[in-house]
């Protein structure tokens, strides 16, 4: 997933660049880091990067199945 991607679901769905599970989304899913490592340099709970990584995940995919992208 690309930051203009990431960047423009939060917009649509509302959600907050500042939070954890975003910032944590951002690092697993652009930057390709791994949940755990996420989760040692945002020092928060496993579960809280999870939700982010699996919330931007599943929209990015709902999207692509619409648009019928393969990237």
């Amino acid at each position: 997933m690309t930051l203009e991607q990431l960047e423009t679901l939060a917009k649509l769905m509302r959600g907050d660049k500042q939070s954890l599970a975003y910032q944590g989304a951002k690092l697993v899913l652009v930057d390709g880091m791994s949940q755990v490592d996420a989760t040692n340099v945002l020092m928060t709970k496993a579960n809280t990067i999870n939700n982010g990584v699996t919330r931007y995940r599943n929209a990015h995919e709902e999207i692509k199945k619409v648009y019928s992208i393969n990237k």
